[in-house]
């Protein structure tokens, strides 16, 4: 692929991506007018809610990036992956905690923070 190739295939991405912002900003501008009403379900809200911040950290850390910030942007994402799996953790522990239902899938969750338990106890050696 030639360098022209690559700043025009560039250039494409950007404009989609600047496009895809813009034509959401303007839904959630409306989708708040019609969630002033009131009539929606508590849960969806707060999934809702947590997909926004979610968005929005990430705009916030890749402006950051923009803007200079000398780290490399994933470790940038990274780090927030890092908060809102913290944040997950919490309320997933809280609501296991509270519910009397029975789940599927806690055996592959609990081998899945087993691993990530022991390369957290290998971070936290090597710092």
């Amino acid at each position: 692929m030639t360098d022209s190739a690559i700043k025009e295939a560039n250039d494409a991405f950007h404009k989609q991506i600047t496009s895809q912002v813009a034509r959401i900003t303007g839904e959630l501008h409306k989708l708040e007018q019609l969630l002033s009403a009131g009539m929606v379900d508590r849960g969806v809200l707060t999934e809702f809610r947590d997909a926004v911040n979610k968005i929005r950290q990430t705009s916030w850390h890749v402006e950051r990036w923009l803007d200079g910030d000398l780290r490399d942007l994933s470790c940038l994402m990274t780090e927030e992956r890092i908060r809102a799996m913290s944040q997950l953790a919490i309320r997933l522990a809280s609501d296991l905690q509270t519910s009397k239902e029975k789940f599927s899938g806690l055996s592959s969750l609990k081998d899945s923070v087993q691993k990530l338990d022991r390369v957290l106890s290998d971070q936290l050696v090597t710092t």
